[in-house]
């Protein structure tokens, strides 16, 4: 077809991108109609589809406690935001002026505008922060998310993150590391590899030097549950 519309400049191109880093996860419409249908918030949907009840609360509540974080914030940025569960507990508990997100799902998108029509949504390429500026973010922050983008996406985001923080702000996200293999998940892993071969493993100690060298301190982990074994929550301050 392209051929025949060559000479009139006409071509036709795919309705999604096929770039693994901006790939959709759980549809909303799908996601949301299930949550309904079990008589649940989406938030213990989700909780109960990928983790156990309460993880949501749980990492946001480690993260706050790690990041010694009090309202009220300037700004907060969160990457791959998609129901918004982190976001309306953040929201609720830190009453940031402004809040941003970059979503690659233009159906959550949809939905994040409809529940929270005070965020600000970038365009997102699926690889950068790129309308946000130099040191201007008190928190930014992702999670579920890099535990299963490709890992040169990953770090390349936290370069990101580490160019938007402004001085004395947080950094904080959850990936698979080598902490989280113990003995039971590598078995439950090797019993199930058809469920691991959709995680990415990112080494704890590369991360901790990458950052330090763009001027984050670590100060803390928290594990969280994910489906088959677990994420370590990491949270840095410059």
């Amino acid at each position: 077809m392209n051929r025949a519309l060559r000479p009139a400049g006409l071509q036709l191109v795919r309705g999604h991108s096929a770039d693994p880093a901006i790939s959709p996860f759980l549809p909303a419409r799908k996601t949301i109609a299930a949550a309904e249908k079990a008589g649940q918030s989406l938030e213990d949907y989700l909780d109960a589809f990928s983790a156990e009840p309460g993880a949501t609360a749980g990492t946001v509540d480690a993260m706050l406690r790690l990041g010694d974080l009090s309202d009220p914030l300037d700004r907060v940025c969160e990457i791959g935001p998609g129901s918004g569960r982190y976001l309306s507990r953040v929201i609720d508990t830190l009453h940031p002026k402004q809040y941003e997100v970059y979503e690659t799902a233009p159906d959550w998108v949809k939905y994040l505008r409809e529940i929270r029509p005070e965020l600000i949504a970038r365009p997102a390429d699926g690889h950068s922060l790129a309308s946000t500026a130099d040191a201007s973010v008190d928190l930014v922050h992702s999670h579920k998310l890099f535990c299963y983008i490709p890992f040169v996406v990953a770090f390349g985001y936290l370069a990101e993150m580490a160019r938007v923080v402004r001085p004395g702000g947080v950094v904080a996200f959850d990936v698979i590391t080598d902490h989280c293999l113990d003995d039971a998940v590598t078995t439950t892993w090797l019993s199930e590899p058809s469920r691991a071969t959709i995680y990415q493993l990112t080494p704890r100690d590369w991360v901790v030097d990458f950052l330090a060298h763009r001027g984050l301190e670590l100060r803390g982990g928290h594990f969280v549950p994910l489906s088959g074994g677990r994420t370590e929550l990491l949270v840095f301050r410059r």
